[in-house]
Protein backbone atom coordinates (compact mmCIF):
# COMPACT_ATOMS: atom_id res chain seq x y z
CA UNK A 1 0.00 0.00 0.00
CA UNK A 2 1.61 3.30 -1.30
CA UNK A 3 1.39 5.82 1.84
CA UNK A 4 0.91 9.44 1.01
CA UNK A 5 2.46 11.68 2.96
CA UNK A 6 0.27 14.32 5.06
CA UNK A 7 0.57 18.35 3.86
CA UNK A 8 -2.08 20.07 5.36
CA UNK A 9 -4.60 20.96 2.53
CA UNK A 10 -4.41 24.68 1.14
CA UNK A 11 -7.36 27.20 2.32
CA UNK A 12 -8.07 29.65 -0.26
CA UNK A 13 -8.94 33.42 0.93
CA UNK A 14 -8.94 31.47 4.43
CA UNK A 15 -12.23 30.17 3.40
CA UNK A 16 -12.11 26.40 2.59
CA UNK A 17 -15.58 26.89 1.09
CA UNK A 18 -15.69 30.13 -0.43
CA UNK A 19 -17.47 29.63 -3.56
CA UNK A 20 -15.34 30.32 -6.94
CA UNK A 21 -12.31 31.03 -5.22
CA UNK A 22 -10.31 27.75 -5.98
CA UNK A 23 -9.88 27.30 -9.54
CA UNK A 24 -12.15 25.46 -11.98
CA UNK A 25 -14.91 24.27 -9.46
CA UNK A 26 -18.47 23.10 -10.98
CA UNK A 27 -20.79 25.24 -9.16
CA UNK A 28 -23.14 24.80 -6.65
CA UNK A 29 -25.83 25.99 -8.77
CA UNK A 30 -25.12 24.03 -11.72
CA UNK A 31 -24.85 20.42 -10.36
CA UNK A 32 -26.36 18.54 -7.02
CA UNK A 33 -23.69 19.03 -4.42
CA UNK A 34 -21.50 15.71 -3.45
CA UNK A 35 -21.50 14.43 -0.13
CA UNK A 36 -18.77 12.76 2.17
CA UNK A 37 -20.63 11.54 5.82
CA UNK A 38 -17.85 10.99 8.22
CA UNK A 39 -18.50 8.72 10.96
CA UNK A 40 -15.95 8.11 13.89
CA UNK A 41 -16.48 4.59 16.04
CA UNK A 42 -16.79 4.95 19.81
CA UNK A 43 -15.88 9.17 20.02
CA UNK A 44 -15.97 10.32 23.39
CA UNK A 45 -18.21 14.04 23.41
CA UNK A 46 -15.01 16.26 23.97
CA UNK A 47 -12.19 14.65 22.58
CA UNK A 48 -12.03 16.84 19.57
CA UNK A 49 -10.45 19.68 19.72
CA UNK A 50 -13.51 21.77 18.74
CA UNK A 51 -15.71 19.95 21.46
CA UNK A 52 -12.46 21.26 24.32
CA UNK A 53 -10.40 18.10 23.85
CA UNK A 54 -6.73 18.34 24.17
CA UNK A 55 -6.03 15.78 21.41
CA UNK A 56 -4.78 17.56 17.96
CA UNK A 57 -7.08 17.32 15.12
CA UNK A 58 -6.62 20.32 12.98
CA UNK A 59 -8.76 19.12 10.02
CA UNK A 60 -11.64 18.79 12.17
CA UNK A 61 -11.07 21.73 13.57
CA UNK A 62 -11.30 23.54 10.26
CA UNK A 63 -14.57 22.03 9.49
CA UNK A 64 -16.23 23.78 12.38
CA UNK A 65 -14.48 27.02 11.89
CA UNK A 66 -16.00 26.87 8.70
CA UNK A 67 -18.78 25.42 9.50
CA UNK A 68 -21.92 24.44 11.83
CA UNK A 69 -21.58 21.90 15.61
CA UNK A 70 -24.79 21.19 16.75
CA UNK A 71 -24.30 20.86 20.81
CA UNK A 72 -26.89 18.35 20.82
CA UNK A 73 -27.08 15.65 18.72
CA UNK A 74 -28.00 11.96 19.71
CA UNK A 75 -27.49 8.55 18.47
CA UNK A 76 -28.10 4.62 19.64
CA UNK A 77 -25.53 3.77 23.01
CA UNK A 78 -24.41 1.44 20.50
CA UNK A 79 -22.41 0.95 17.11
CA UNK A 80 -25.44 -0.48 14.77
CA UNK A 81 -28.08 0.95 15.76
CA UNK A 82 -26.55 4.20 15.36
CA UNK A 83 -25.38 3.13 12.21
CA UNK A 84 -29.33 1.91 10.87
CA UNK A 85 -30.43 5.50 11.68
CA UNK A 86 -27.88 7.26 9.99
CA UNK A 87 -28.17 5.00 6.65
CA UNK A 88 -32.21 4.44 6.34
CA UNK A 89 -33.43 8.27 8.03
CA UNK A 90 -35.80 5.27 10.32
CA UNK A 91 -35.38 4.68 14.01
CA UNK A 92 -33.35 1.46 14.33
CA UNK A 93 -36.43 -0.75 15.75
CA UNK A 94 -38.35 -0.81 12.52
CA UNK A 95 -35.29 -0.57 9.98
CA UNK A 96 -33.64 -4.02 11.57
CA UNK A 97 -31.49 -3.37 14.55
CA UNK A 98 -34.06 -3.25 17.62
CA UNK A 99 -30.81 -5.39 18.90
CA UNK A 100 -27.41 -5.17 17.68
CA UNK A 101 -26.55 -8.97 16.32
CA UNK A 102 -25.52 -11.49 17.93
CA UNK A 103 -27.39 -9.87 20.67
CA UNK A 104 -31.49 -10.32 20.61
CA UNK A 105 -33.21 -12.03 23.23
CA UNK A 106 -34.94 -14.86 22.93
CA UNK A 107 -38.64 -13.49 21.89
CA UNK A 108 -36.83 -10.82 19.76
CA UNK A 109 -35.47 -13.09 17.80
CA UNK A 110 -36.20 -12.89 13.67
CA UNK A 111 -38.84 -10.27 14.80
CA UNK A 112 -39.20 -7.45 12.29
CA UNK A 113 -37.29 -4.88 13.39
CA UNK A 114 -35.07 -7.24 15.10
CA UNK A 115 -33.24 -8.99 11.97
CA UNK A 116 -29.86 -7.82 12.64
CA UNK A 117 -29.20 -6.40 9.64
CA UNK A 118 -30.64 -3.42 7.80
CA UNK A 119 -34.13 -5.29 6.07
CA UNK A 120 -36.58 -4.89 3.41
CA UNK A 121 -38.39 -1.89 4.76
CA UNK A 122 -35.74 0.45 4.08
CA UNK A 123 -34.46 2.13 0.85
CA UNK A 124 -31.05 3.14 2.02
CA UNK A 125 -29.41 6.58 2.15
CA UNK A 126 -27.17 5.07 -0.61
CA UNK A 127 -29.60 3.21 -3.11
CA UNK A 128 -31.85 6.64 -2.93
CA UNK A 129 -29.08 8.57 -4.04
CA UNK A 130 -27.77 6.20 -6.81
CA UNK A 131 -31.09 5.62 -8.23
CA UNK A 132 -30.95 9.51 -8.62
CA UNK A 133 -27.62 9.91 -10.03
CA UNK A 134 -24.82 9.87 -7.77
CA UNK A 135 -21.71 7.93 -7.57
CA UNK A 136 -21.83 6.21 -4.13
CA UNK A 137 -18.74 5.07 -2.65
CA UNK A 138 -17.99 3.45 0.91
CA UNK A 139 -14.72 2.74 2.87
CA UNK A 140 -15.00 1.31 5.96
CA UNK A 141 -16.96 0.02 8.95
CA UNK A 142 -20.48 -1.49 8.24
CA UNK A 143 -21.93 -2.96 10.62
CA UNK A 144 -25.57 -3.60 9.37
CA UNK A 145 -25.24 -7.39 7.96
CA UNK A 146 -22.41 -9.99 6.67
CA UNK A 147 -25.43 -12.07 5.07
CA UNK A 148 -25.67 -12.27 1.77
CA UNK A 149 -27.68 -9.37 -0.06
CA UNK A 150 -27.22 -7.19 3.59
CA UNK A 151 -23.80 -6.14 2.28
CA UNK A 152 -22.87 -2.58 0.83
CA UNK A 153 -22.06 -3.58 -2.54
CA UNK A 154 -25.93 -5.19 -2.75
CA UNK A 155 -27.12 -2.16 -0.79
CA UNK A 156 -26.50 0.37 -2.36
CA UNK A 157 -23.08 0.96 -2.89
CA UNK A 158 -21.25 0.95 -5.93
CA UNK A 159 -17.57 0.69 -5.35
CA UNK A 160 -16.81 -0.52 -1.49
CA UNK A 161 -13.95 -1.50 0.59
CA UNK A 162 -15.62 -2.40 3.81
CA UNK A 163 -15.37 -4.23 7.07
CA UNK A 164 -18.65 -5.63 7.74
CA UNK A 165 -18.46 -6.40 11.42
CA UNK A 166 -18.32 -4.49 14.75
CA UNK A 167 -14.45 -4.47 15.33
CA UNK A 168 -10.88 -6.16 14.94
CA UNK A 169 -7.04 -5.67 14.60
CA UNK A 170 -6.57 -2.20 12.84
CA UNK A 171 -3.48 -4.06 11.56
CA UNK A 172 -3.16 -6.56 8.73
CA UNK A 173 -3.27 -9.16 10.99
CA UNK A 174 -7.39 -10.09 11.28
CA UNK A 175 -8.15 -11.24 14.08
CA UNK A 176 -12.02 -10.57 15.60
CA UNK A 177 -13.00 -9.49 18.33
CA UNK A 178 -14.01 -12.90 20.42
CA UNK A 179 -15.64 -16.00 19.06
CA UNK A 180 -19.07 -14.22 18.46
CA UNK A 181 -18.11 -11.57 16.12
CA UNK A 182 -15.96 -14.68 14.26
CA UNK A 183 -18.71 -14.94 11.01
CA UNK A 184 -18.55 -11.18 10.46
CA UNK A 185 -15.00 -10.36 10.60
CA UNK A 186 -14.43 -10.63 7.00
CA UNK A 187 -12.89 -7.52 4.63
CA UNK A 188 -14.71 -6.96 1.36
CA UNK A 189 -13.27 -5.26 -1.52
CA UNK A 190 -16.46 -4.50 -3.42
CA UNK A 191 -18.15 -8.29 -3.93
CA UNK A 192 -14.89 -9.99 -3.31
CA UNK A 193 -13.57 -10.91 -0.05
CA UNK A 194 -10.16 -9.86 1.58
CA UNK A 195 -8.42 -13.38 1.90
CA UNK A 196 -5.18 -11.00 2.74
CA UNK A 197 -4.35 -7.46 3.71
CA UNK A 198 -1.17 -5.37 2.56
CA UNK A 199 1.37 -6.25 4.98
CA UNK A 200 1.05 -2.32 5.90
CA UNK A 201 -2.43 -2.22 6.00
CA UNK A 202 -3.76 0.57 8.95
CA UNK A 203 -7.03 0.77 9.43
CA UNK A 204 -7.61 4.27 9.23
CA UNK A 205 -4.94 5.18 6.54
CA UNK A 206 -6.37 2.26 4.19
CA UNK A 207 -10.13 3.91 4.49
CA UNK A 208 -8.68 7.16 3.86
CA UNK A 209 -6.38 5.58 0.63
CA UNK A 210 -9.79 4.13 -0.77
CA UNK A 211 -11.99 6.91 -0.79
CA UNK A 212 -9.18 9.18 -2.69
CA UNK A 213 -8.99 6.22 -5.47
CA UNK A 214 -13.10 6.19 -5.39
CA UNK A 215 -13.26 10.05 -6.03
CA UNK A 216 -10.05 10.46 -7.78
CA UNK A 217 -10.43 7.99 -10.36
CA UNK A 218 -14.31 9.00 -11.17
CA UNK A 219 -14.58 9.51 -14.84
CA UNK A 220 -17.13 11.94 -15.08
CA UNK A 221 -18.54 15.04 -13.63
CA UNK A 222 -21.55 13.02 -11.38
CA UNK A 223 -21.92 14.21 -8.11
CA UNK A 224 -21.12 11.62 -5.62
CA UNK A 225 -21.75 10.20 -1.93
CA UNK A 226 -18.91 8.73 0.03
CA UNK A 227 -19.05 7.19 2.83
CA UNK A 228 -15.75 7.09 5.29
CA UNK A 229 -16.63 5.10 8.15
CA UNK A 230 -13.22 4.46 10.45
CA UNK A 231 -13.09 1.69 13.16
CA UNK A 232 -11.02 4.22 15.54
CA UNK A 233 -10.98 4.55 17.91
CA UNK A 234 -12.93 1.34 18.64
CA UNK A 235 -10.46 -1.35 20.50
CA UNK A 236 -8.28 -2.46 20.54
CA UNK A 237 -5.92 0.43 20.83
CA UNK A 238 -3.07 -0.02 17.80
CA UNK A 239 -1.17 2.46 16.34
CA UNK A 240 2.05 2.17 14.25
CA UNK A 241 5.26 1.66 15.34
CA UNK A 242 6.37 5.53 14.03
CA UNK A 243 3.27 7.00 15.98
CA UNK A 244 3.76 5.32 19.22
CA UNK A 245 5.86 8.11 21.21
CA UNK A 246 3.33 11.13 19.56
CA UNK A 247 1.70 11.14 23.56
CA UNK A 248 4.05 10.49 25.82
CA UNK A 249 3.69 12.07 28.81
CA UNK A 250 0.47 14.04 28.00
CA UNK A 251 -1.17 11.93 30.59
CA UNK A 252 0.46 11.46 33.32
CA UNK A 253 -1.43 13.74 35.19
CA UNK A 254 -4.83 11.59 35.44
CA UNK A 255 -8.14 11.56 34.87
CA UNK A 256 -8.94 14.57 37.17
CA UNK A 257 -6.19 16.98 35.22
CA UNK A 258 -7.73 16.10 31.56
CA UNK A 259 -11.06 16.50 32.87
CA UNK A 260 -10.66 19.88 33.92
CA UNK A 261 -8.55 21.17 31.23
CA UNK A 262 -11.70 19.71 28.80
CA UNK A 263 -14.02 21.63 31.23
CA UNK A 264 -11.86 25.27 30.74
CA UNK A 265 -11.68 24.62 27.11
CA UNK A 266 -15.52 23.74 26.83
CA UNK A 267 -16.16 26.83 28.47
CA UNK A 268 -14.08 29.42 26.59
CA UNK A 269 -15.78 27.69 23.06
CA UNK A 270 -19.18 28.59 24.89
CA UNK A 271 -20.26 25.10 24.89
CA UNK A 272 -20.89 25.09 28.19
CA UNK A 273 -21.90 27.33 31.20
CA UNK A 274 -19.00 29.14 33.18
CA UNK A 275 -20.89 27.71 36.36
CA UNK A 276 -21.51 24.19 35.07
CA UNK A 277 -19.26 21.99 38.03
CA UNK A 278 -17.31 19.85 36.87
CA UNK A 279 -18.65 15.87 36.71
CA UNK A 280 -16.57 13.45 38.87
CA UNK A 281 -17.67 10.78 37.21
CA UNK A 282 -19.94 7.58 38.75
CA UNK A 283 -17.60 6.19 41.18
CA UNK A 284 -17.57 2.81 39.67
CA UNK A 285 -13.50 3.07 38.94
CA UNK A 286 -10.49 3.69 41.30
CA UNK A 287 -9.49 7.71 41.49
CA UNK A 288 -5.93 7.97 39.95
CA UNK A 289 -4.58 8.97 43.69
CA UNK A 290 -5.51 5.53 44.46
CA UNK A 291 -3.79 3.47 41.57
CA UNK A 292 -0.17 2.53 42.14
CA UNK A 293 2.77 3.79 40.07
CA UNK A 294 2.34 0.91 37.52
CA UNK A 295 -1.04 1.02 36.98
CA UNK A 296 -0.78 4.71 36.45
CA UNK A 297 1.62 4.39 34.18
CA UNK A 298 -0.83 1.54 31.68
CA UNK A 299 -3.91 3.99 32.54
CA UNK A 300 -1.76 6.69 31.14
CA UNK A 301 -0.64 4.36 28.41
CA UNK A 302 -4.01 3.74 27.29
CA UNK A 303 -5.23 7.13 26.95
CA UNK A 304 -1.78 7.87 24.44
CA UNK A 305 -2.70 5.23 22.30
CA UNK A 306 -6.10 6.20 22.10
CA UNK A 307 -5.31 10.61 21.37
CA UNK A 308 -2.89 8.69 18.81
CA UNK A 309 -5.57 7.05 17.06
CA UNK A 310 -7.69 10.11 16.64
CA UNK A 311 -4.85 12.35 15.17
CA UNK A 312 -4.01 9.69 12.64
CA UNK A 313 -7.84 9.68 11.73
CA UNK A 314 -8.03 13.27 11.45
CA UNK A 315 -4.77 13.65 9.28
CA UNK A 316 -6.29 11.01 6.85
CA UNK A 317 -9.86 13.28 6.51
CA UNK A 318 -7.37 16.21 5.78
CA UNK A 319 -5.96 13.99 3.48
CA UNK A 320 -9.39 13.57 1.77
CA UNK A 321 -10.47 17.06 1.87
CA UNK A 322 -6.70 17.64 0.26
CA UNK A 323 -7.97 15.16 -2.71
CA UNK A 324 -11.09 16.62 -3.01
CA UNK A 325 -9.60 19.93 -3.11
CA UNK A 326 -7.20 19.05 -5.95
CA UNK A 327 -9.60 17.80 -7.82
CA UNK A 328 -11.96 21.06 -7.42
CA UNK A 329 -14.62 19.07 -5.75
CA UNK A 330 -14.48 20.49 -1.96
CA UNK A 331 -16.28 23.68 -2.21
CA UNK A 332 -19.29 22.18 -3.72
CA UNK A 333 -19.65 19.11 -0.87
CA UNK A 334 -21.27 18.63 2.06
CA UNK A 335 -19.37 16.95 5.07
CA UNK A 336 -20.86 15.41 7.82
CA UNK A 337 -19.08 14.45 10.73
CA UNK A 338 -20.77 12.29 13.53
CA UNK A 339 -19.69 10.11 16.56
CA UNK A 340 -21.66 6.60 16.30
CA UNK A 341 -22.09 6.65 20.30
CA UNK A 342 -19.55 7.60 23.41
CA UNK A 343 -16.19 5.90 24.10
CA UNK A 344 -15.99 2.10 24.81
CA UNK A 345 -15.97 1.47 28.61
CA UNK A 346 -15.68 -2.50 28.13
CA UNK A 347 -11.88 -4.06 28.66
CA UNK A 348 -11.27 -7.02 25.89
CA UNK A 349 -12.61 -9.57 28.65
CA UNK A 350 -16.09 -8.76 27.10
CA UNK A 351 -15.11 -10.34 23.85
CA UNK A 352 -14.72 -13.38 25.60
CA UNK A 353 -11.50 -13.10 23.61
CA UNK A 354 -9.66 -16.53 23.96
CA UNK A 355 -8.74 -17.21 20.76
CA UNK A 356 -5.04 -15.69 20.49
CA UNK A 357 -2.32 -15.13 22.85
CA UNK A 358 -1.31 -11.32 23.58
CA UNK A 359 1.27 -9.33 25.11
CA UNK A 360 -0.18 -7.01 26.76
CA UNK A 361 2.66 -5.92 28.97
CA UNK A 362 2.92 -2.02 28.90
CA UNK A 363 6.31 -1.83 26.43
CA UNK A 364 3.76 -3.79 23.87
CA UNK A 365 0.45 -1.84 24.45
CA UNK A 366 -0.06 -0.78 20.68
CA UNK A 367 1.49 -2.96 18.76
CA UNK A 368 -0.11 -5.57 16.60
CA UNK A 369 -0.71 -8.66 18.94
CA UNK A 370 -1.66 -6.58 22.16
CA UNK A 371 -5.55 -6.35 22.90
CA UNK A 372 -6.06 -3.29 25.00
CA UNK A 373 -8.75 -0.57 25.58
CA UNK A 374 -9.41 2.16 26.98
CA UNK A 375 -11.83 1.17 29.35
CA UNK A 376 -14.33 2.92 32.08
CA UNK A 377 -12.27 5.47 33.45
CA UNK A 378 -10.99 7.32 30.78
CA UNK A 379 -14.61 6.27 28.88
CA UNK A 380 -16.05 8.65 31.52
CA UNK A 381 -13.10 11.01 30.95
CA UNK A 382 -14.12 11.27 27.39
CA UNK A 383 -17.46 11.98 27.72
CA UNK A 384 -16.73 15.25 29.73
CA UNK A 385 -19.04 16.92 31.39
CA UNK A 386 -21.47 14.56 30.41
CA UNK A 387 -22.76 11.39 32.37
CA UNK A 388 -21.58 7.80 31.55
CA UNK A 389 -20.52 6.25 27.55
CA UNK A 390 -21.11 3.64 25.03
CA UNK A 391 -24.09 1.46 26.48
CA UNK A 392 -25.69 3.41 28.36
CA UNK A 393 -28.33 5.76 27.64
CA UNK A 394 -26.37 9.37 29.92
CA UNK A 395 -25.36 11.97 28.07
CA UNK A 396 -22.03 10.48 27.27
CA UNK A 397 -23.60 7.34 25.48
CA UNK A 398 -25.88 8.92 23.25
CA UNK A 399 -24.80 12.57 22.34
CA UNK A 400 -22.10 12.75 20.10
CA UNK A 401 -20.20 15.23 18.13
CA UNK A 402 -21.55 16.53 15.31
CA UNK A 403 -20.38 18.89 12.80
CA UNK A 404 -21.79 19.57 9.47
CA UNK A 405 -20.09 21.99 6.76
CA UNK A 406 -19.04 23.03 3.59
CA UNK A 407 -22.19 23.54 0.45
CA UNK A 408 -25.25 24.54 1.36
CA UNK A 409 -24.51 25.30 5.53
CA UNK A 410 -24.77 29.13 5.87
CA UNK A 411 -25.17 29.22 9.59
CA UNK A 412 -21.86 29.10 11.10
CA UNK A 413 -20.60 28.50 15.18
CA UNK A 414 -22.57 26.22 17.43
CA UNK A 415 -26.27 25.59 17.27
CA UNK A 416 -27.21 24.92 21.18
CA UNK A 417 -30.61 25.00 20.55
CA UNK A 418 -32.12 22.40 18.38
CA UNK A 419 -31.77 18.36 18.82
CA UNK A 420 -30.77 15.87 16.15
CA UNK A 421 -30.93 12.60 15.58
CA UNK A 422 -29.12 10.05 13.56
CA UNK A 423 -32.51 9.25 11.96
CA UNK A 424 -32.56 13.10 10.37
CA UNK A 425 -29.27 12.93 8.66
CA UNK A 426 -30.74 11.10 5.77
CA UNK A 427 -34.04 13.16 5.30
CA UNK A 428 -31.52 16.24 5.26
CA UNK A 429 -29.47 15.42 2.87
CA UNK A 430 -32.37 14.18 0.50
CA UNK A 431 -33.66 17.54 1.24
CA UNK A 432 -30.48 19.63 0.41
CA UNK A 433 -30.41 17.88 -3.03
CA UNK A 434 -33.83 17.83 -3.82
CA UNK A 435 -34.56 14.33 -4.43
CA UNK A 436 -37.42 12.23 -2.88
CA UNK A 437 -37.37 8.43 -1.45
CA UNK A 438 -39.87 6.60 -3.17
CA UNK A 439 -42.72 4.75 -1.04
CA UNK A 440 -41.70 1.02 -2.61
CA UNK A 441 -38.13 -0.40 -3.22
CA UNK A 442 -38.04 -3.48 -4.89
CA UNK A 443 -41.14 -4.52 -4.42
CA UNK A 444 -41.65 -3.60 -0.67
CA UNK A 445 -43.49 -1.43 0.69
CA UNK A 446 -41.10 0.87 2.48
CA UNK A 447 -41.23 2.16 6.20
CA UNK A 448 -42.11 5.80 7.02
CA UNK A 449 -38.65 8.12 7.42
CA UNK A 450 -38.59 8.99 11.28
CA UNK A 451 -36.19 11.69 11.00
CA UNK A 452 -36.86 15.09 10.54
CA UNK A 453 -35.10 17.16 7.99
CA UNK A 454 -32.99 20.30 9.72
CA UNK A 455 -32.19 21.62 6.61
CA UNK A 456 -33.67 25.23 7.27
CA UNK A 457 -31.62 25.32 10.58
CA UNK A 458 -28.72 25.75 8.33
CA UNK A 459 -29.78 28.62 6.23
CA UNK A 460 -31.77 30.57 9.52
CA UNK A 461 -30.54 30.50 13.05
CA UNK A 462 -33.81 31.04 14.35
CA UNK A 463 -35.15 27.54 12.79
CA UNK A 464 -36.60 25.13 15.01
CA UNK A 465 -36.26 21.93 14.27
CA UNK A 466 -38.21 19.73 16.95
CA UNK A 467 -40.55 22.07 19.14
CA UNK A 468 -40.68 21.27 23.00
CA UNK A 469 -43.94 18.95 22.13
CA UNK A 470 -41.74 16.78 20.23
CA UNK A 471 -40.35 13.84 22.14
CA UNK A 472 -38.25 10.85 20.88
CA UNK A 473 -37.02 7.83 22.47
CA UNK A 474 -33.76 5.57 22.29
CA UNK A 475 -33.13 2.25 23.30
CA UNK A 476 -30.59 -0.39 23.53
CA UNK A 477 -30.51 -3.43 25.46
CA UNK A 478 -33.06 -2.62 27.87
CA UNK A 479 -30.96 0.98 28.31
CA UNK A 480 -33.53 3.45 27.78
CA UNK A 481 -33.81 7.15 27.58
CA UNK A 482 -36.75 9.54 26.07
CA UNK A 483 -36.19 13.00 25.44
CA UNK A 484 -38.68 16.10 24.87
CA UNK A 485 -38.04 19.56 25.20
CA UNK A 486 -35.47 20.48 28.23
CA UNK A 487 -36.83 16.85 30.04
CA UNK A 488 -35.40 13.43 30.02
CA UNK A 489 -36.14 10.38 31.73
CA UNK A 490 -33.66 7.51 32.27
CA UNK A 491 -33.61 4.03 32.48
CA UNK A 492 -30.02 2.21 32.90
CA UNK A 493 -29.06 -1.56 33.67
CA UNK A 494 -26.75 -2.87 35.90
CA UNK A 495 -24.38 -2.34 36.59
CA UNK A 496 -24.75 1.40 36.06
CA UNK A 497 -28.59 1.25 37.31
CA UNK A 498 -30.77 -1.04 39.03
CA UNK A 499 -32.93 -2.12 36.07
CA UNK A 500 -36.37 -1.04 37.53
CA UNK A 501 -36.45 2.10 37.69
CA UNK A 502 -36.72 5.57 35.35
CA UNK A 503 -34.92 8.73 36.31
CA UNK A 504 -35.95 12.18 35.70
CA UNK A 505 -33.59 14.89 34.62
CA UNK A 506 -33.91 18.85 33.64
CA UNK A 507 -31.37 18.61 31.15
CA UNK A 508 -31.74 23.01 30.87
CA UNK A 509 -30.68 22.71 34.53
CA UNK A 510 -28.58 19.63 35.18
CA UNK A 511 -27.08 18.78 31.50
CA UNK A 512 -24.52 16.38 33.64
CA UNK A 513 -27.69 14.49 35.03
CA UNK A 514 -26.87 14.94 38.65
CA UNK A 515 -30.54 15.71 40.15
CA UNK A 516 -32.89 12.51 39.33
CA UNK A 517 -35.99 14.58 40.02
CA UNK A 518 -38.19 11.57 39.39
CA UNK A 519 -39.93 11.46 43.24
CA UNK A 520 -40.38 14.97 43.54
CA UNK A 521 -41.93 15.81 40.33
CA UNK A 522 -44.25 12.34 39.25
CA UNK A 523 -46.08 14.54 37.57
CA UNK A 524 -43.74 15.15 34.77
CA UNK A 525 -42.53 11.72 35.08
CA UNK A 526 -45.78 10.20 34.31
CA UNK A 527 -46.33 12.43 31.42
CA UNK A 528 -42.71 11.64 30.04
CA UNK A 529 -43.41 7.69 30.30
CA UNK A 530 -46.29 8.28 28.39
CA UNK A 531 -44.10 9.61 25.48
CA UNK A 532 -41.92 6.77 26.14
CA UNK A 533 -44.81 4.47 25.55
CA UNK A 534 -46.20 6.28 22.17
CA UNK A 535 -42.38 5.59 21.26
CA UNK A 536 -42.69 2.07 21.47
CA UNK A 537 -45.96 1.76 19.80
CA UNK A 538 -44.83 3.84 16.97
CA UNK A 539 -41.70 1.77 16.43
CA UNK A 540 -42.20 -1.79 17.52
CA UNK A 541 -40.28 -2.13 20.36
CA UNK A 542 -39.91 -5.58 21.87
CA UNK A 543 -38.73 -5.72 25.55
CA UNK A 544 -35.72 -8.36 26.40
CA UNK A 545 -37.59 -11.60 27.42
CA UNK A 546 -36.20 -15.19 27.49
CA UNK A 547 -32.72 -15.03 27.37
CA UNK A 548 -30.08 -14.20 24.64
CA UNK A 549 -31.16 -16.24 21.23
CA UNK A 550 -27.16 -16.90 20.69
CA UNK A 551 -27.09 -18.73 23.66
CA UNK A 552 -30.17 -21.07 23.18
CA UNK A 553 -29.70 -21.76 20.22
CA UNK A 554 -25.78 -21.82 19.73
CA UNK A 555 -23.58 -20.26 17.16
CA UNK A 556 -24.49 -22.73 14.18
CA UNK A 557 -28.18 -22.64 14.66
CA UNK A 558 -28.80 -18.87 15.23
CA UNK A 559 -26.80 -17.87 12.27
CA UNK A 560 -28.13 -20.23 10.15
CA UNK A 561 -32.01 -18.91 10.23
CA UNK A 562 -30.35 -15.48 10.05
CA UNK A 563 -28.60 -16.32 6.50
CA UNK A 564 -31.54 -17.66 5.65
CA UNK A 565 -34.19 -15.66 6.22
CA UNK A 566 -36.50 -16.77 3.44
CA UNK A 567 -36.66 -19.91 4.53
CA UNK A 568 -39.66 -19.92 6.75
CA UNK A 569 -39.45 -23.64 7.91
CA UNK A 570 -35.77 -22.79 9.17
CA UNK A 571 -37.32 -19.98 11.31
CA UNK A 572 -40.11 -21.96 12.70
CA UNK A 573 -37.69 -24.98 14.06
CA UNK A 574 -35.02 -21.72 15.33
CA UNK A 575 -38.57 -20.40 17.22
CA UNK A 576 -39.00 -24.08 18.35
CA UNK A 577 -36.22 -24.25 20.00
CA UNK A 578 -35.86 -20.83 21.49
CA UNK A 579 -39.57 -21.77 23.25
CA UNK A 580 -38.15 -25.33 24.46
CA UNK A 581 -34.68 -22.99 25.93
CA UNK A 582 -36.96 -20.97 28.13
CA UNK A 583 -39.30 -23.73 29.22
Amino acid sequence: MKKTSFVPYLLCTGLIFTLGSCGNNRTANDNKPNILLIVVDDLGYSDLSPFGGEIRTPNIQRLADNGLIVQHCYTSPLCAPSRAMIMSGIDNHISGIGAMSPFQAANQYMQPGYEGYLNDRVMSLPETLRKNGYHTYMSGKWHLGHEEGRRPFERGFERSFTFLGGGASHFSNIFPLGPEEMIHTVYMDDSVQVKKLPEDFYSSIFYADKMIQYITKQKDEAPFFGYLAFTAPHDPLHVPDKWMDKYKGAYDKGYDHIRQVRMNNMKKLGLIANDLPINMGSGEYKKWNQLSAQEKKIEARRMELYATMLEIMDMEIGRVLKALQKAGKLENTIIILIGDNGANPKNPSFYKTIMKPFDNSLENMGKANSFVSLEGAWAEVTATPYSYFKTTTGEGGIRVPFIISGHGVAVKGVDATNKILGTDIMPTLLEMTNIKRPDTFQNNKLATMTGISFNKMLSNKKSSVRNEKSGFGIESLENKAYIKGEWKIRFLMPPFGDGRSWQLFNLKEDPIEQRDLAEQNPDKLHEMLSGWTEYTQEVGYIPYLGGRAYSVLGPDNFFKAVLDSTNKALIERATLELQRGGE
